[in-house]
């Protein structure tokens, strides 16, 4: 594509909040002792919480904005294939030999998929040459098969979101957009101003306060013209002898998106950036039985009167840097986009944060065969955050695991400010994107926020 787009979204600072949430775990189960001999345990009624401490504030139940009411289809699924010049070599006319290139075999597969889809009531498609022109599933389909018949000599991007924007917007709806997203404008100037392009093709229309945008990235072998970004670099013909990016743009109201994503985008191998896109809070828990040390037990209110799933109360007996406690939380991100649950982006993203402990985050893992098989709790959750502390708090104290919302490695590893050469990287991918960071002054809202409290056993 000529241009990739980008908007501004502003995304309010979310808060902690200092949830007690009723547990079930005793002393005795801890000990190992008998539950017919239970004793006694510290309860905290369910109004209390914690004093908040300075820096430490307390999240709105945003987190779970989310409903969990059954999920109703989208009204709209409108899709649109780009047609340029430049797209030729991942849709080669059909040859003698009958091959084809991962694109076609990709395209064709998800093509099918949204126009067979229960998820969205209505689906549409588009090619876009210097517009989007209406076209039907057969049609699209065909070209992506057989290749295109006459494809358009560039596609300006900042008029296509402009278009898609003004015209394809709606509650319940959104824009699937295929490129490979080259910016390319006629004038080599406007190249430093590739972010405010994009931004301002989404919001020429009007701030849309819920825009969202799914980015999925994807490499496909091609067989045609080579046309670099920069008319300077020159083209090459018959390439190539690597892979070339393409990507979909899942534009929409942030609801729709996070359904059209889990429905058709999530079970296929992608990198991934999601823009605006608000998740429900996961379900979580401190596991007392795995992989714990030291001298704590779950200080919930009525943790061994009642069973419960959820537990977010560590009540400390004792801690030094001999005997430090290590306790577990199983986190299951069963319902986050795969970026969100790759371990190595959690090890970097996910932090702990409290007032007036020394608890730090150790470790993340993603679970196993074994603790898939288990009969306990830890089956349940698809990860796990290791926790450690060496001093026993003096009072109730908060804390927070969140994971922050950062650009993904792989955006600066395919971007390049010189495509004459083709590789596997896309021309000033990583401006194109700045167009769809948030414009807001403080910190991205985080992908989740779990509250725990820590506090001393009575």
């Amino acid at each position: 594509m000529r241009y990739p787009t980008s908007f501004s979204r502003l995304l309010p600072t979310l808060g902690l909040t200092l949830l007690l949430l009723p547990g079930c775990y005793s002393r005795s189960d801890m000990k190992g002792e008998d539950a017919t001999t239970e004793k006694p345990t510290a309860e905290m009624p369910d109004a209390v919480r914690p004093t908040e401490a300075p820096g430490v504030e307390a999240p709105e139940e945003a987190s779970d904005v989310v409903s969990s009411v059954a999920v109703q289809p989208l009204q709209a699924v409108n899709v649109f294939l780009e047609v340029s010049g430049s797209m030729e070599g991942f849709m080669p006319k059909t040859g003698a030999s009958g091959e084809n290139t991962r694109f076609q075999q990709h395209v064709a597969q998800l093509l099918s998929e949204i126009n067979r889809t229960p998820a969205s009531r209505k689906k549409a498609f588009f090619r876009i040459k210097e517009k989007p022109y209406a076209d039907t599933y057969q049609g699209i389909s065909g070209t992506v098969r057989s290749g295109i018949q006459q494809p358009a000599k560039s596609t300006d991007l900042p008029a296509v979101l402009d278009t898609l924007m003004t015209r394809y917007y709606q509650p319940g709806t959104v824009s699937v957009l295929i490129s490979d997203f080259i910016y390319s404008p006629k004038n080599a100037g406007a190249i430093p101003y590739i972010k405010t392009d994009i931004t301002d093709a989404l919001q020429r229309n009007g701030a849309q306060p819920d825009l969202a945008v799914s980015v999925y990235g994807y490499t496909s072998d091609f067989r045609g013209t080579y046309y670099p970004a920069l008319k300077a670099a020159g083209k090459k013909t018959n390439c190539c002898d690597t892979e070339i990016p393409y990507y979909i743009w899942v534009l929409g109201p942030a609801a729709a998106v996070r359904q059209f994503d889990a429905a058709l985008l999530e079970q296929q191998p992608a990198k991934q950036a999601h823009f605006g896109v608000m998740y429900p809070r996961p379900a979580y828990s401190l596991l007392s039985k795995y992989q714990n040390k030291g001298s704590w037990y779950y200080g919930d209110a009525g943790a061994s009167k009642r069973s419960a799933d959820a537990y977010r109360v560590v009540a400390v007996s004792e801690a030094s840097a001999q005997q430090p406690v290590e306790f577990v939380v199983g986190l299951n991100l069963g319902q986050l986009p795969g970026q969100y649950r790759d371990v190595a982006y959690l090890m970097q993203n996910l932090t702990l944060q409290g007032v007036d402990t020394d608890a730090k985050l150790l470790d993340v893992q993603a679970a196993s065969a074994q603790t898939k098989a288990s009969s306990g709790p830890e089956s349940k959750f698809t990860h796990f955050a290791k926790i450690r502390l060496t001093k026993a708090p003096k009072a109730a104290r908060p804390l927070v695991l969140r994971l922050q919302d950062q650009r993904p490695a792989w955006v600066a590893q395919w971007t390049t400010r010189n495509d004459g050469t083709p590789a596997a990287k896309t021309f000033a991918l990583s401006s194109l994107l700045d167009g769809l960071e948030p414009q807001a002054a403080g910190e991205k809202r985080p992908v989740f926020e779990l509250p725990l409290t820590v506090q001393p056993a009575e």
